[in-house]
Formats: C-alpha cells, structure tokens, sequence
C-alpha cells in the first residue's frame, strides 16, 4: 500500500514538469499570447491597411465547426490579402473582443476595411461560395 503514494507523486511531478517545459518551449502560444495574438492581428491589419475577417466561434457548436471548415478553406486563397483573426469565445482571455464586437450568438463573422471599420457583420454559417464572394467584394471595395 505505501506504493500508491509514491506513484501518486511520481504522476504529478511528471505532470508539473511537462507543464513546465511547455511553457518554456518557443512559439508554443499560452493563453495571454491568445489574447495578444488575436488583438494585434486585428491592429495589424488596421495599421497596414488591410481588411479582416473575425470569426467568433467555439470548439463545440456545430454550426461553429462548419463555419471554421469555410475559414480553413479560404485561408490559404486570401492569406496575405486578408487578415484572418479567430476568436475561440469561450477563452476567458477574448473576453475584452467578445464585449467590443458585442457578440451574443456563434458563429459570428465580422468582415473589417482596411480602416478597421466593420462593412459586414454576419450570424451563422455562409457556405463556400458566399464567403467567398463577401472576401472578393470586401477585397474590391465593394
């Protein structure tokens, strides 16, 4: 019976230690890089001029998940063109972008101009094609 505790610990002094060398590794992001990464995207794209797509969503929602496969899709198409920002709601540290953007139901799409000013804001899932076009048109000014 005295092995048990000493497994016990064994397990959590692993576990700490893995932690511990997590956080230590470059370019792993921690919950504060999140925030920091998702708000100088957003000044990023403000500051070069350059329209965004904010996607707020979560891990769990099923419309959310089909939404996130239409912003997978595109990336790669509008990357550099665009400024993609996504938004997990439920990582207590978006919460400043949940209360600015005012979001009360997922998946929500804010689409920004190059000035940062939002141009379409939408609730729900666009397929494909419609997301692209709304990219080409915000592209074009329109």
């Amino acid at each position: 019976m005295k092995i048990k505790p000493i497994i016990l610990i064994t397990v959590i002094a692993v576990v700490l230690g893995l932690i511990a060398y997590r956080s230590m590794i470059p370019g792993v992001p921690t919950p504060a890089a999140s925030k920091e990464v998702s708000q100088s995207l957003i000044a990023d794209a403000k500051n070069n001029h350059r329209p965004a797509w904010l996607l707020f969503h979560s891990q769990t929602c099923a419309s959310c998940i089909e939404m996130e496969k239409v912003y997978q899709a595109l990336k790669p198409e509008f990357e550099g063109k665009i400024a993609f920002v996504n938004i997990d709601v439920n990582d207590p540290l978006e919460k400043g972008l949940l209360e600015q953007y005012q979001i009360n139901y997922i998946p929500t799409t804010f689409l920004l101009s190059g000035k940062g000013e939002i141009v379409t804001q939408y609730v729900g899932v666009l397929t494909i094609e419609e997301m692209r076009g709304k990219l080409n048109a915000l592209l074009s000014g329109k």
